[in-house]
């Protein structure tokens, strides 16, 4: 049985800091959640951050850990999954570099809703809940900066069940990819580090199925497909597909 990372080093192992690749400050400067932050806040913010650096396929937290901190991706890549009841993994998101997660259960103090798990090898900004819960009581700009980014939540899952539940096959993976790809606007390819099986996992479709419509975009040359990664080459063609109301296909 794999331990995650807060059951296998507990909490001393978890107040412990480590020598960042980029100065602390920097990062929460850049980050969405704190862009409204005062020189002055940033550094008390900084003081009660510690940094984590965690490898590929490290657990981070599992569904029924105790939510005692939320964490910021400095570097790499995480998932946000779980399980059904038949056994299958389903991914909620896939966050990259400036996401926040780990946020309900450190609001509510309940336990944590869903695995998190590193994709890639990544560097982590770890804030414990009674800091944080300082900060936001001391700052409404922050406090309305949480409420954003719990919306912001909110209208994903809305999505992704509308999806599950209305919208057929190539629709719903043409919005998986574009979502994925958001960030990607300035490059001629958007290069998403993602295997099928993931991908087919967020859709809530088989790989098999999956596999089919990707190689059927593939050879019209909207997507292209790389081990391990999918680039989308045509993001207006899916655009078009994205925002049909319903499919066949």
């Amino acid at each position: 049985m794999q331990l995650s990372y807060h059951a296998a080093y507990g909490d001393a192992a978890k107040v412990t800091d480590v020598k960042p690749a980029t100065d602390k400050r920097t990062i929460l400067r850049k980050l969405f959640l704190f862009g409204k932050l005062s020189e002055q806040q940033i550094d008390r913010l900084s003081s009660c951050v510690a940094t984590r650096r965690l490898t590929r396929n490290t657990t981070i937290f599992c569904r029924g850990d105790p939510g005692s901190s939320m964490f910021f991706i400095a570097r790499g890549e995480v998932k946000i999954t779980t399980q059904t009841v038949a056994g299958r993994d389903v991914i909620f998101n896939l966050l990259g570099e400036g996401d926040v997660f780990g946020e309900i259960a450190l609001l509510d103090g309940r336990a944590r809703t869903a695995d998190a798990v590193a994709v890639k090898d990544c560097e982590l900004l770890v804030i414990e809940r009674r800091d944080f819960l300082s900060l936001l009581r001391d700052d409404p700009n922050l406090s309305l900066s949480i409420i954003e980014l719990l919306c912001a939540r909110l209208r994903r899952t809305t999505d992704q069940a509308e999806a599950l539940m209305f919208i057929g096959l190539s629709t719903r993976l043409a919005k998986a990819l574009l979502q994925l790809s958001t960030g990607h606007h300035d490059a001629k390819e958007a290069r998403l580090a993602i295997t099928q099986h993931d991908l087919a996992n967020i859709i809530g479709m088989s790989r098999e199925s999956t596999n089919r419509q990707l190689r059927l975009w593939e050879d019209n040359k909207w997507v292209r497909l790389e081990r391990g990664q999918i680039v989308i080459t045509s993001p207006e063609a899916l655009t078009r597909i994205a925002d049909r109301e319903c499919d066949t296909a």
